[in-house]
């Protein structure tokens, strides 16, 4: 008997357990939509305060550069290598450009520039909001008057959603150009049939998907490292925590919604 009362009070715990992850997932979901909302209706104040917008462009964006230089061209030169070696005395070489082509505009440029930029200004976006408040410093903001989400939360907003795309861009032109190193230097494929295999089947609608889920991925980016620096508990082990769960759930939201985006573009 004992031992039946024992199995269901575990199932019930089990069960609670469950419920209230469910509800706090919701919730958290209810709340990041809020934060969106809330900053959309802050665009009207962007001319005031575009010094701030631009420095963020220059921390997000031009400082990221380097290590999106180094992953861009690896990134190029094992998509190229990884096609050439599955149509190997099956098609022409020239169909090697064109697969990496495809690969990198439509999924590997923008998602894999996303993933490293969720790593690295994500992380920062929420060690650094969470780090404010553990110092009361957005508790500050409030006292002064000022609105914590005009003077923090939209220049990183129009930050990353204009740095995305551009940093998507540059990303592509790397890989292929990664490509391109490695048909000359290891496979033994001429730079003309390497350039001509890019043009065939080249489809606008690929570059254009790339460019359109970069917005999406720099807005969830955002949304999420903001959100997880105002959730961030106290002390270093709570900011540690947050920098951690925005790395985590960008990563995740930025392949689901690359799943989305491409269900709706290419469908």
């Amino acid at each position: 008997m004992k031992r039946q009362v024992l199995v269901g009070l575990m199932m019930v715990n089990a069960i609670s357990s469950i419920g209230k992850t469910f509800v706090d997932g919701i919730a958290a979901i209810g709340e990041v939509v809020v934060l969106f909302l809330s900053t959309l209706k802050r665009l009207p104040f962007l001319p005031k305060v575009m010094n701030l917008t631009i420095k963020q462009m220059v921390s997000i964006g031009v400082s990221s550069l380097p290590l999106l230089f180094v992953t861009s061209i690896f990134t190029g030169m094992v998509a190229t290598v990884q096609a050439q070696y599955q149509f190997r005395n099956l098609v022409p070489d020239k169909f090697v450009g064109t697969a990496a082509c495809k690969m990198i505009l439509i999924e590997l440029g923008p998602i894999l520039t996303a993933l490293v930029m969720a790593g690295r200004v994500g992380s920062a976006l929420a060690a650094e909001i969470g780090t404010m408040k553990e110092k009361e410093e957005l508790a500050a903001y409030e006292v002064l008057g000022l609105d914590p989400l005009r003077y923090l939360a939209l220049p990183r907003f129009v930050a990353f959603f204009v740095m995305l795309p551009a940093l998507s861009v540059i990303s592509n032109c790397l890989a292929l150009i990664g490509g391109w190193i490695v048909c000359v230097l290891a496979l033994d494929i001429t730079s003309y049939t390497y350039y001509t295999g890019m043009q065939y089947m080249f489809d606008i609608r690929d570059l254009l998907s790339g460019v359109l889920k970069s917005f999406v991925f720099g807005t969830l980016i955002y949304l999420l490292g903001y959100y997880c620096g105002l959730k961030a508990g106290s002390g270093a082990k709570g900011v540690g925590f947050a920098t951690m769960n925005v790395v985590v759930s960008s990563c995740v939201s930025i392949l689901i919604f690359d799943l989305i985006v491409a269900m709706l573009i290419f469908n």
